[in-house]
């Protein structure tokens, strides 16, 4: 059975929806972008059968859009309105799922809330910013030669916005970001439904360029003091890197660590049935 609804936030209004009828911990499943919208982790509600599972969309991007854009762009905001959603689901404690920078509000939501989570597991996290630009240079190296010319010029001038420099992104974002040529329709939806606002003022213009609140941002030197179980994912060809993933799990305690061999960053679109099962295996196991 699925319910759905609304809730109002210091960010704005979210809107979520809930699977499963269990009296367990759900999983609350954080979207990134930021800005983007929980569509394209809406294939995690097959893991009802095992505990509750809940979606939302952040204020002012997708079906959040009804009241306007978001209020507060702050790491602050976005931790207040997952503690908000929390508050209303009337559950004491969480399992979080964050998919890229929705890695960074559950890592700081954790080190904020750490009696209410009862695991983590980020997915093709952006919890360290300075490592991402770094990782997005390399990767950068293994392009084309025109592309890769052409992509590195545009990061140094600031010229991000030319037709060229956008062809060769979009290499970029086929082989690191979409793990595909084709969109899935869950993905062209969170794209057309994304909010440019949020995701221009937080992170930047693309991808490898972050100028945006949380430029400077890493997780990295506190990730030993989580206490709660903690899975680390991402995809082999993933711009959220295998070896940063590595990295951060071996930070932690009792880290896990999995790497899905023919992803990018979208790991559920591309490989949704082995993403089920490691993180239903998981579950299982805390």
């Amino acid at each position: 059975m699925k319910t759905e609804g609304y809730v109002n936030s210091h960010a704005g209004e979210l809107y979520y929806q809930r699977c499963g009828e269990q009296e367990l911990p759900p999983l609350v499943c954080v979207h990134g972008g930021p800005g983007f919208t929980s569509y394209t982790l809406e294939p995690l509600f097959q893991l009802e059968h095992l505990l509750p599972v809940v979606c939302y969309d952040q204020a002012g991007c997708g079906r959040a859009r009804r009241c306007g854009g978001r209020k507060n762009f702050s790491v602050d905001g976005f931790i207040d309105e997952l503690e908000t959603l929390r508050h209303h689901l009337n559950v004491e404690t969480m399992h979080l799922l964050g998919h890229s920078f929705g890695g960074l509000i559950i890592g700081e939501y954790a080190m904020q809330y750490p009696k209410r989570v009862a695991s983590v597991i980020f997915s093709s996290a952006s919890i360290d910013i300075p490592r991402w630009i770094a990782d997005g240079q390399g990767l950068i190296s293994h392009l084309p030669l025109r592309e890769k010319m052409i992509i590195r010029e545009g990061l140094r001038t600031g010229a991000v916005n030319s037709p060229e420099f956008l062809k060769a992104l979009d290499l970029y974002y086929a082989k690191h970001v979409n793990g595909t040529t084709e969109l899935s329709e869950s993905l062209r939806r969170s794209i057309e439904e994304s909010d440019d606002q949020v995701y221009q003022m937080v992170w930047g213009p693309n991808e490898l360029m972050v100028t945006g609140a949380i430029r400077d941002y890493s997780l990295t030197p506190r990730l030993s003091s989580l206490r709660c179980p903690a899975l680390f994912m991402c995809g082999r060809f993933d711009e959220a890197t295998p070896d940063a993933h590595e990295y951060f799990a071996a930070q932690v305690p009792g880290g896990r660590y999995h790497v899905f061999e023919h992803s990018a960053h979208n790991t559920l679109v591309t490989e949704e049935g082995e993403v089920l099962r490691i993180v239903g295996d998981f579950l299982r196991g805390v």
